[in-house]
C-alpha cells in the first residue's frame, strides 16, 4: 500500500512530495516569478527553511520535474500557489492530513477551485495591492509611536489584536502570541500608538523576503478612530521598508475605506486574494 505520509505521492503523470533543503534554489526560482503573490511562502522558506515542526512545504511536479504548484503549511495556516492557477484534487489527500489547518489562502483564481471541497470554511475575498514608494510626506505628530522590540510591547499589542475577531487571536494564548511575535521580529516590523499605557492603533509588516514584505494587522480601537492614526503608522512603516530596507510592500484588504487610505499612500491593486477560514 502506498505510504500516505505524503513524503511522496504519485498521481498519473504527476508527483507530489514533501520538499527539503535540497529543493530551496529551484523552489525560490519558481516562486519569485510572481514574488508578491508568494510573499508568505518565500518569507517562511527564507526565514525557517524546511526542518521546523511548525512548517511543512509540498511541491507538485510534472513528468519532467517542473513545478506545477506549491502548498505551505505554517501552524494553522496554509497557502497554495500555482503559476497556471490550477488545482489538482489529489492535493485534498494532503489537506486532510493537516487537521490543524484553520486558514487557507492564495490567489483568487486558484483558491476559487478549492471552495467546493471545503464547505465548512468561510470565504473571504480580498484585493491584493503593492507599493514601491510613499506618496505622502511624513509629518510631525504629537503621538508616541513605538516600534515593537520587547516582550512588554508584545503584551500590550496582544490586548488590541485580541479584540478584533477577524485577526483570529481570540483563540490564542497570550504567552504563545508573545513567543511567536518575538521569534518573528527578525522578519517583521510592528509599530503602535499608545495612550495612557494602552495600545490604540497598530500596523505590522511580516513575511519579509529579500525584496518585499506583507502589511498585516492594521487596527485601531473603535474609540480612537477618525484621528488618522492608521495613516500615521502606515507612513512610518512604509518609510522604513522603502528607505531603510529597500523593499517594497504588499497588502490585502476587503474594506473599501481602508483601501482608499492605502491607495492614497501609494498602493495599487494588482490581483485578487481569497482566504478560507474554518467555521
Amino acid at each position: 500500500m502506498m505510504d500516505l505520509s505524503l513524503s511522496y505521492l504519485k498521481v498519473r503523470d504527476k508527483m507530489i512530495r514533501k520538499l527539503t533543503e535540497q529543493d530551496r534554489a529551484e523552489l525560490l526560482e519558481y516562486l519569485y516569478v510572481e514574488g508578491s503573490l508568494n510573499i508568505f511562502i518565500i518569507g517562511d522558506v527564507e526565514a525557517f527553511g524546511f526542518d521546523k515542526k511548525f512548517q511543512t512545504i509540498y511541491g507538485e511536479f510534472d513528468k519532467d520535474l517542473n513545478y506545477i504548484s506549491v502548498l505551505l503549511f505554517y501552524n494553522e495556516h496554509s497557502v497554495f500557489y500555482s503559476h497556471k492557477r490550477i488545482f489538482n484534487e489529489d492535493w485534498l489527500k494532503i489537506y486532510k492530513k493537516h487537521t490543524e489547518n484553520l486558514y487557507m489562502s492564495g490567489a483568487g483564481e486558484t483558491i476559487e477551485k478549492l471552495i467546493p471541497h471545503f464547505p465548512n470554511y468561510k470565504v473571504n475575498p480580498m484585493y491584493f495591492s503593492e507599493a514601491y514608494k510613499l506618496t505622502e510626506k511624513i509629518k510631525k505628530t504629537e503621538y508616541n509611536i513605538v516600534k515593537v522590540s520587547t516582550k512588554e510591547h508584545c503584551d500590550k499589542l496582544f490586548d488590541i489584536l485580541f479584540l478584533i475577531s477577524e485577526f483570529g487571536y481570540n483563540n490564542t494564548e497570550k504567552d504563545k502570541f508573545i513567543e511567536d511575535k518575538m521569534n518573528s521580529l527578525k522578519m517583521s516590523s510592528t509599530y503602535f500608538i499608545e495612550e495612557d499605557g494602552v495600545v490604540i492603533s497598530t500596523v505590522s509588516a511580516t513575511a519579509e523576503t529579500t525584496v518585499s514584505a506583507m502589511v498585516i494587522a492594521v487596527a485601531t480601537l473603535e474609540t480612537a478612530r477618525k484621528r488618522g492614526l492608521a495613516s500615521i503608522l502606515m507612513k512610518h512603516l512604509m518609510n522604513e521598508y522603502f528607505e531603510e530596507k529597500k523593499k517594497y510592500l504588499c497588502i490585502f484588504y476587503d474594506n473599501p475605506k481602508a483601501g482608499n487610505i492605502y491607495k492614497r499612500l501609494g498602493f495599487k491593486d494588482v490581483d485578487k486574494w481569497i482566504m478560507l477560514k474554518k467555521e
